[in-house]
């Protein structure tokens, strides 16, 4: 079975990732996802189902968009952004 190109546009679907798929299509470790999640900092996700130990999924489009939001041309920009 071929493995499916996470970098690649979706086409139609909008696939859910675990959290260790998310993470590597973002380049961080997934305790970073953790943090995120708990600081409200990172990018949306879905939890499936109720209480705490319930899965978490990231859709790769809300991946992209967190990408896009993180996106800075020089390193002023960076530093207002983070001050609002």
């Amino acid at each position: 079975m071929e493995t499916p190109n996470l970098y690649a546009p979706a086409t139609g679907a909008d696939p859910l990732l675990k959290e260790d798929k998310a993470a590597e299509f973002l380049d961080v470790a997934v305790k970073t996802l953790q943090n995120w999640r708990i600081l409200g900092t990172g990018p949306r996700y879905v939890k499936l189902g109720p209480g705490l130990r319930a899965p978490v999924r990231y859709r790769r489009s809300a991946l992209a968009a967190y990408l896009e939001r993180c996106e800075c041309q020089s390193t002023s920009e960076h530093a207002v952004r983070g001050a609002a």
